[in-house]
């Protein structure tokens, strides 16, 4: 059975898989636009989820630190859609509990419902909503079913949070010139600074840093509390400062740049705070 909604603003992609939910439904509800992705149901229950500019298992998994040996190995002879082969050998191999893996499984589906339901752009909409039902669900046992309210009071918090640092996930950062004499960063801030390279939105840095969008979002927020980064809006012009200490990696020599942002206008913040409130009252 294929059910589809065509042209539907993006908050109503919430509607959909909530309908889903209370219908128990089991298939994939695909999204078509962008940001696109696939959100997997089991009995009304999320399985899992996917997106565009959402790291998938295989990247999170590597971004695991400490790094266990062999897990590079492991992964680099598979295909990175295989979630569900991927999940039962890093836990067969000891590289991560079930437990473990179930809290980074929660992680994914939530940047992918975020990133799948919430305006982030002024004007996002998404050209269809497609849901294929199956009479039995492809997830194993390892993959945790997560009830549609949960994951939805979830995402919209940590949208919450995203507003509170004025940052959308496609907002680029650059890195700037340290104010203070000194600042004391955590192991996941350091991580995603040593990878800005120019202007770069959290969708492009999470995939590098092998962190969750949501993660990533917040470690830029606390960089620019910090005097280390600042946003970058489109068509601005700076001179580039200096970059991360050389012990990182190499500085190249900073100059006059023209950049140029393609990437969606975000609402002003007023009216995603209005859009998210509204999200919390949809059942």
């Amino acid at each position: 059975m294929l059910v589809a909604h065509e042209e539907l603003p993006r908050q109503q992609v919430m509607v959909a898989i909530e309908e889903a939910g209370m219908q128990g439904a089991t298939g994939a509800l695909e999204v078509v636009g962008n940001p696109s992705g696939i959100i997997y149901l089991e009995d009304g229950h999320i399985a899992f989820a996917q997106a565009s500019g959402v790291p998938g298992l295989a990247i999170r998994l590597l971004g695991i630190r400490p790094a266990p040996p062999g897990l590079q190995e492991l992964l680099s002879g598979r295909g990175t859609e295989d979630h569900a082969a991927i999940a039962a050998h890093v836990v067969h191999r000891g590289y991560l509990t079930a437990a473990g893996l179930a809290d980074l499984i929660h992680s994914i589906v939530l940047d992918a419902f975020m990133v799948l339901a919430m305006p982030w752009a002024a004007d996002c909409p998404v050209p269809a909503v497609r849901f294929a039902a199956a009479r039995t669900s492809y997830w194993p046992d390892l993959f945790p079913r997560l009830g549609v309210g949960p994951v939805r009071e979830e995402a919209i918090r940590r949208a919450e949070r995203m507003a509170d640092h004025r940052l959308a996930p496609t907002t680029a950062v650059a890195l700037r010139s340290l104010a203070p004499p000194s600042a004391v960063l955590t192991r996941d801030q350091w991580t995603v600074a040593c990878h800005i390279n120019g202007p770069m939105p959290a969708v492009e840095l999470a995939p590098r840093c092998g962190m969750s969008l949501a993660d990533t979002v917040d470690c830029l927020g606390s960089l620019i509390w910090a005097g280390l980064c600042m946003p970058v809006r489109v068509g601005e012009r700076h001179q580039l400062p200096p970059r991360v200490p050389d012990q990182a990696r190499p500085a190249s020599a900073p100059g006059e740049l023209a950049i140029r942002v393609t990437q969606p206008t975000p609402p002003p913040l007023g009216l995603l705070r209005q859009v998210l409130q509204g999200l919390r009252k949809l059942s």
